[in-house]
């Protein structure tokens, strides 16, 4: 019995320093805590508290004035399921910040100054079902920068700069086109692919091919060589870019002038034109290549 008694008091033991050691009474300054809903919203903040409940579920940092943000700022928030940090003033992400929300079901980054986005930043969301992206300056996305969320049901991505002359736009074009039915107004809930529009028109993205950045020399082949997950060795990416596409007119002309001095030469030859003439148009570079050194 005192066995019996003994075990049940450490348990006891346990289990209430587990619970004070997650007290929901001491919350982050700037914010207030549900501990009932594990939810922490804070306010008037200019970084991420260090100290959030780290068995917290719901995370609101809404109407802050956060311009950047730690790379480990969620790292021990592994249990969040709603990241809210939209309406601050974020230019950009940095790399691996979302890393441990495995559990991450909706983020929303909608109303701040992003301009960019790093490879692989939501690699990690494998949960993510909603994440708005709309009210930014994004003008590109990095190749794959959405591929692995494959649970994803709404994205907002419009009222953003989108250069649509840029190479960059065709992975976003064809993205769009291939899950039109999760891209959604900025309310989130109408589908509303052709909403998401290039820089200056009101033309839509997913129209773009590369026939319209025809001028930007886009790559033809792109091969993403990754490993497993489980493998420590990284991924590598290898793409193969074609030469700078001359201008029609310049290649027309290029061809005419080939033909025109193959003709040419060969008049001379079948005409038996002396031996001086052809040394004194050899003094003419062109003409020297096609007709001396080609001469049969």
């Amino acid at each position: 019995m005192e066995r019996w008694f003994s075990r049940i008091t450490m348990f006891w033991m346990l289990f209430l320093g587990e619970v004070q050691s997650q007290d929901w009474t001491k919350c982050s300054t700037g914010c207030t805590c549900d501990g009932n809903k594990m939810s922490v919203t804070c306010n008037g903040l200019k970084n991420v508290p260090n100290d959030i409940q780290k068995d917290a579920k719901k995370l609101d940092l809404k109407y802050n004035s956060l311009s950047k943000l730690d790379p480990t700022a969620f790292h021990h928030l592994s249990k969040l399921t709603y990241l809210s940090l939209s309406n601050n003033q974020l230019q950009t992400l940095p790399v691996g910040v979302f890393d441990h929300l495995v559990n991450l079901d909706k983020l929303y980054l909608t109303s701040n100054k992003l301009k960019s986005l790093p490879p692989r930043v939501f690699d990690k969301l494998t949960s993510l079902k909603e994440l708005r992206l709309y009210n930014n300056q994004l003008q590109r996305l990095p190749e794959g920068v959405f591929d692995k969320l494959s649970k994803l049901e709404t994205i907002t991505l419009d009222t953003n700069d989108w250069d649509c002359a840029s190479c960059d736009i065709l992975y976003l074009s064809r993205w769009i086109r291939e899950n039109p039915q999760k891209v959604k107004t900025s309310g989130g809930r109408v589908e509303d692919p052709d909403g998401v529009t290039c820089q200056g028109t009101m033309e839509s993205v997913n129209k773009i091919t590369k026939e319209n950045t025809f001028q930007a020399g886009c790559p033809t082949t792109t091969q993403q060589m990754a490993t497993s997950p489980a493998s420590t060795t990284t991924t590598e990416t290898m793409t193969v870019r074609e030469k700078q596409t001359k201008p029609r007119m310049k290649i027309f002309q290029e061809e005419l002038f080939s033909k025109a001095s193959i003709f040419f030469c060969q008049v001379i030859f079948t005409q038996h034109v002396s031996l001086v003439v052809i040394h004194i148009l050899a003094e003419i570079p062109l003409l020297h290549i096609v007709c001396v050194v080609r001469k049969p």
